[in-house]
């Protein structure tokens, strides 16, 4: 094989690289589950698949008073936006006062780490964790006075087959180097 040759096919393996398997939410089908005051009190649910750009649940969410005004999902968050007059902060000395999202069986296998994005609202990563495919915030004693929107970011691991064919096109591209030399 050609120097060239080599060199492309190397090049073809790393850009291709991204178009394989993600890990990420986007494509899943979730259900969005409420709980007050703790996870044996169901206010309401809700169904949608994540897709990006496309907002997964608008207006009031079934059986909450505050009104979220949406919550969006993408590949690698979980934004929730507020009606302009929600106010107070989410009662605590409760066990537990947020949401479950149930994800399509293996969709959070890769998930890392999941922290909320900077902010001054009381809100601590500690509140979220993720067994299975089921994502937990619990954010009772976070505040949301004057906040128009809390964001959940979510860290994966990229799928093995993204990083074989990222592996292949760097060994590629150092036997193409060292043929150069040669």
């Amino acid at each position: 094989m050609t120097r060239t040759k080599s060199t492309y096919l190397a090049l073809l393996a790393v850009l291709l690289s991204p178009m394989a398997a993600n890990a990420d939410l986007i494509g899943s089908n979730v259900t969005a589950n409420y709980y007050y005051s703790d996870l044996g009190s169901l206010i309401g649910t809700a169904n949608s698949i994540v897709t990006d750009p496309g907002i997964e649940f608008f207006g009031t969410f079934p059986g909450d008073s505050i009104q979220f005004d949406s919550i969006d999902l993408t590949a690698d968050s979980i934004n929730f936006f507020f009606l302009p007059d929600a106010c107070c902060q989410w009662t605590s000395g409760v066990p537990y006062n947020g949401f479950v999202f149930e994800f399509d069986p293996g969709v959070l296998s890769n998930l890392i780490g999941a922290t909320f994005a900077p902010n001054t609202d009381g809100y601590v990563d500690s509140m979220i964790s993720w067994v299975g495919d089921s994502l937990y915030i619990n954010w009772q004693g976070g505040g949301i006075t004057g906040v128009e929107s809390v964001h959940v970011n979510l860290a994966f691991v990229p799928e093995p087959g993204t990083l074989a064919l990222l592996g292949i096109g760097l060994l590629g591209m150092a036997a193409s180097r060292r043929r150069k030399k040669v």
